[in-house]
């Protein structure tokens, strides 16, 4: 029996999932969902990035995250609370993973060494963030060398 969510849920999906069930929505890794009902191990929902396809699928492909609230009803809208540096981090990578084709396509060897080893310290340092396992000196040292990274590669 489906049960509709007390309050606005948001999730992260973790893993890939075809939807290869009746009704099943398809998920890719790092996609967000909006849960609207449970029941068991499944939750029933949609995907942020295109409202009109709902569908359901296995709670242990998800993690749910905080979020805010704006609105109520209908028209409410459901957000990540997530840090800012991660999210830029993610931004950035992103981007940075057209460069880095570029610079391998053109063979230049140096300068894809560099913004490739430049990425894996932003993702090891991204992770350690949403980890939240540091000390406060800890996060503190990681943020202000991660944005000297992110400096870097914007030069």
């Amino acid at each position: 029996m489906w049960i509709p969510s007390k309050s606005p849920k948001l999730a992260v999906a973790v893993y890939n999932w075809k939807g290869d069930v009746r009704s099943g929505l398809p998920l890719e890794i790092g996609e967000t969902v909006q849960i609207l009902e449970e029941n068991g191990v499944w939750y029933r929902g949609f995907s942020t990035k295109n409202r009109s396809t709902w569908g359901i699928f296995p709670a242990c492909v998800v993690s749910i995250r905080p979020c805010t609230v704006k609105g109520s009803g209908a028209t409410a809208i459901v957000e990540l609370k997530d840090d800012p540096l991660v999210r830029e981090i993610a931004c950035v990578l992103r981007e940075w993973a057209r460069l880095w084709k570029k610079l391998y396509v053109e063979r230049e060897t140096y300068r894809f060494s560099a913004v490739a080893k430049v990425m894996r310290e932003l993702l090891s340092g991204r992770r350690a963030l949403l980890a939240g396992t540091l000390t406060q000196d800890q996060t503190r040292a990681l943020r202000l060398k991660l944005v000297a990274k992110l400096d870097w590669g914007n030069r």
